[in-house]
């Protein structure tokens, strides 16, 4: 692909994330009509964090970081017969593996429960709900871990908006499932919260058919065979070994965070949960696609050994993203409330609750450059073949987030947990550009540093200014006329004029550069070609 190329699919893929991200809160803010905060809403965030962390570690991390190469491989070197049946082999060994694993799940979700959340065994109600909704869900694992190997095929096939509109499919299910199957169910929120998980296996079904007819067009054709001996079966499982370590440390910091909330009051668990849904969108949109359109870049300058391109690519890829989510964290931090006021603030989910995810929201939002950061960088270390410091690093922060959240958790309730994370991400960032830095002979750490500086100073004074909106517009409404409607376009507004003060003052500080230095980067890569 040309570099036109890739730039055209980032922004393709980051328009449907957004969309899928915009998703995602209407759906979250269905879910907190329905469950509120409490016992069940605990119950099912547990019950869901369990087939989620095996998805992102077998399926959607794992899995894909092994099978696109080898597949991609073949594609280069292979006929497609043999590329296909490759497909079909490692469709059937994963869907084998998946059923056997959901059935482990369903007979021992007992047991599986009281490792995730010992501090619902005190409460039977509670951990029997718990256990249900494990058994009901575990299946959700094997459909979206088939939908992952479909989205490996075709992003290997240069098919990218598909494979990224499946999660508004999701989505959209929930939602519909939220709207019109929960309130048949009955009145109660242990009785809706069986819709809910209707909505999340039908959804990710959904996933599967929607990518399954385009790769079917592209030549796959199922054949009932299972080769274990195959080279390539073989070389995607040895991928796997390195791949799946360094998800799993993502994944443990997750667990660990869930083990402890249940043991804390009622309702940390859903706390956290949607504490950290605002982080996602900045997160999840922006750092994604600049880690993808700088990928390419990297991997092919440090196949050359040119570094002097791979530090200004590096250079040029933190500033631009960091020149987006630098303000995005201020911004959220300083309307934190309304927004999840706004989001969340609904049914049985009530004023005292959106508060206290509001303070989670903040405490995440501090440290969303530095897991920015830490996507990019970690994908030089696999380029340059460092991959083992990176992981390393990783474990090490793993264990710094455990000490921290232990250390916190009893003096700062949940909010120590979401500090123990946030902390743990920055100095897996400084850790990380520490040993690149020195594996590559140098960044412009003082640079970059100054360009930082600016970006936070403008970006708290832009936060200042929304938050002084937020307030004068507010005090134009007395508590008997202010309404969801109205804090919605206070909110709106305030965001208006974050937004745009803030591109006044980066146009006046002349921090268009970082754009310039890509654009060059762009050419002389073209130019090399």
């Amino acid at each position: 692909m040309s570099s036109k190329q890739i730039a055209k699919s980032a922004a393709i893929v980051s328009v449907i994330t957004m969309l899928s991200r915009v998703l995602g809160y209407v759906r979250d803010a269905i879910s907190a009509a329905i469950l509120g905060v409490g016992w069940v809403s605990d119950a099912f965030f547990v019950a869901f964090r369990i087939p989620n962390m095996l998805r992102s570690l077998l399926a959607e991390g794992a899995l894909s970081s092994a099978f696109i190469p080898v597949f991609t491989d073949y594609l280069e070197k292979k006929d497609r017969r043999e590329t296909w049946l490759l497909a079909v082999n490692v469709l059937n060994a994963l869907s084998l593996l998946l059923v056997l694993i959901t059935f482990a799940g369903i007979v021992f979700a007992p047991f599986i429960v009281t490792i995730m959340a010992p501090g619902f065994i005190n409460d039977p109600q509670k951990f029997q709900l718990t256990v249900s909704l494990t058994r009901w869900l575990f299946p959700f694992i094997l459909f979206v871990s088939i939908a992952a190997l479909f989205l490996g095929i075709l992003n290997s096939l240069k098919k990218f908006s598909i494979p990224a509109f499946a999660p508004v499919v999701l989505n959209v299910s929930m939602i519909a499932s939220g709207v019109f199957i929960c309130p048949r169910l009955g009145d109660t929120p242990e009785q809706q919260v069986y819709g809910w998980v209707f909505g999340a296996l039908f959804g990710s079904f959904l996933e599967i058919l929607i990518q399954w007819i385009p790769s079917v067009k592209e030549g796959l054709a199922w054949k009932p065979f299972i080769n274990l001996k195959d080279e390539g079966l073989r070389r995607i499982g040895k991928l796997m070994i390195p791949a799946t370590l360094a998800q799993s440390v993502t994944q443990i910091n997750l667990l660990v965070n869930t083990i402890l909330a249940s043991l804390l009051a009622e309702g940390a668990v859903t706390y956290l949960y949607y504490g950290n849904r605002l982080m996602q969108l900045p997160l999840g949109v922006f750092g994604v696609a600049v880690a993808t359109v700088a990928f390419p870049f990297i991997s092919q300058y440090a196949s050359r050994g040119d570094y002097d391109s791979l530090r200004d690519t590096i250079h040029s890829s933190l500033k631009q993203a960091f020149f987006v989510v630098l303000p995005a964290s201020a911004g959220l931090i300083a309307l934190s409330v309304p927004i999840n006021l706004l989001l969340f603030n609904y049914g049985r989910f009530q004023f005292d609750d959106a508060i206290k995810t509001a303070g989670v929201s903040a405490v995440y939002c501090t440290a969303i450059f530095a897991h920015t950061g830490v996507k990019i960088l970690t994908q030089v270390f696999y380029a340059i073949n460092k991959a083992g410091t990176a992981v390393k690093i990783s474990v090490s922060s793993m264990i710094i987030n455990i000490l921290l959240c232990v250390s916190l958790m009893f003096s700062m309730n949940y909010l120590g947990l979401a500090l123990a994370t946030s902390l743990a991400a920055l100095i897996q960032f400084i850790a990380l550009y520490f040993y690149l830095s020195k594996f590559i002979n140098g960044l412009k750490t003082k640079e970059f540093l100054a360009y930082c500086a600016k970006v936070t100073a403008i970006s708290l004074i832009m936060a200042g200014l929304s938050y002084l909106t937020y307030y004068l517009l507010n005090a134009n409404f007395n508590a008997a006329e202010f309404s969801r409607t109205i804090n919605g376009f206070i909110v709106l507004a305030s965001i208006t004029v974050g937004v745009i003060s803030y591109g006044i003052m980066a146009k006046l500080a002349g921090l268009n550069y970082a754009e310039k230095i890509m654009k060059g980067i762009v050419n002389r890569f073209n130019k090399k070609k």
